[in-house]
């Protein structure tokens, strides 16, 4: 009879250990390695189907997942709105832009499958606090990413990049200006380098972006354009200036971070005048003039006005180089081999 008792404890210890094994490895959904979010900080999903909506992200992120669809892997854009709800995509990798999201990779996997990939797209500076908690961190960033390896994070180099299905030269007529500045002010942060610098030498210039209420006021109030161009419209505006006009937030030029806008106007095949960045110079030497004061700023500015051939053959010259090493296809063909090496690493193919 004791036996008998034993034996039936036996099996029913068997049958609750096995219960547990089941439950514990269950899962409600697999996860798809064919498919990703990419986590934006924007209240509500609305927003991302307003073409006028003032977040340079928001683009970045469309292109980024229009070149991932491209390349096989199913993606989506995902508000905090989304983040909130039960979306059930299934996605094997999950990817965070900027602040909101990403601030809980501390906690990921203890409310994520354990198998889904955090992929950290850093394109303005973050604290190191964040960057550790994720699995991939692909940052534009030659710097940070040097920073990152030597502390044992999984940090890849990743430039910016542009479709050259949506920028390239398209001159219209009735677009054609000297000098086109296309940037939100910044909130909390000083005045952009290109108006003050404008302001300060008396050059005009046109101005399209938000937040430029209070800035571009009196004489310079006509400056003021628009509070955006639709992404798409881009090409046009950029491809009918004499000169784009570029400028970096001071934590980005410290940490080493390329404005998306050098790729995009160089496409476009306009010659781009920025503040200086030994990071653009690196990458497109004297094709890209650069200014480190006001004074500089105004005689870069008059010279390429009044010549017109040698404004051309740096724009081509820069165009060059961005076609040949900064597209979509080829930046998002290097992404892809990471991601994909990653799960193999990890056995979740």
């Amino acid at each position: 009879m004791r036996r008998l008792g034993l034996v039936f404890i036996l099996l029913l210890l068997g049958i609750v250990v096995g219960v547990w094994f089941k439950i514990a490895s269950y899962r409600p959904y697999q996860l798809d390695y064919n498919r990703a979010v990419i986590n934006l900080p924007i209240t509500y999903t609305k927003y991302l189907h307003d073409k006028t909506y003032a977040l340079g992200e928001k683009y970045l992120a469309e292109d980024l997942a229009a070149e991932l669809i491209k390349h096989g892997i199913d993606t989506r854009l995902y508000t905090f709105e989304d983040s909130l709800s039960n979306r059930n995509f299934n996605e094997g990798f999950e990817i965070f832009m900027r602040s909101g999201p990403e601030l809980r990779l501390n906690l990921y996997h203890n409310f994520a499958d354990k198998d889904r990939v955090a992929v950290l797209f850093e394109t303005i500076p973050y604290d190191f606090s964040i960057v550790q908690n994720a699995d991939i961190v692909l940052t534009g960033s030659s710097k940070k990413n040097k920073i990152y390896r030597e502390k044992g994070v999984n940090s890849h180099f990743l430039p910016q990049f542009t479709r050259v299905d949506k920028f390239y030269p398209a001159v219209q007529e009735n677009l054609k200006r000297k000098l086109l500045f296309v940037a939100n002010q910044w909130p909390d942060f000083p005045v952009r380098k290109t108006v003050q610098y404008a302001k300060n030498t008396g050059i005009q210039i046109d101005v399209f972006g938000d937040n430029w209420d209070n800035i571009l006021v009196d004489e310079a109030a006509s400056w003021w354009k628009a509070r955006q161009i639709p992404n798409d419209q881009l090409k046009f505006f950029y491809s009918s200036a004499d000169i784009v006009l570029n400028d970096t937030r001071p934590d980005m030029i410290e940490a080493g971070f390329i404005s998306n806008r050098i790729f995009d106007a160089t496409a476009c095949g306009t010659l781009v005048i920025s503040d200086y960045m030994p990071e653009i110079e690196e990458i497109y030497g004297d094709s890209v003039p650069m200014y480190k004061s006001p004074e500089e700023f105004k005689q870069l500015i008059d010279f390429y006005l009044s010549h017109p051939e040698e404004r051309h053959r740096l724009a081509l010259k820069a165009q060059k180089i961005t076609l040949e090493r900064f597209t979509a296809d080829k930046v998002i063909a290097h992404m892809i081999d990471i991601l994909q090496s990653y799960v193999h690493e990890k056995g979740f193919d």
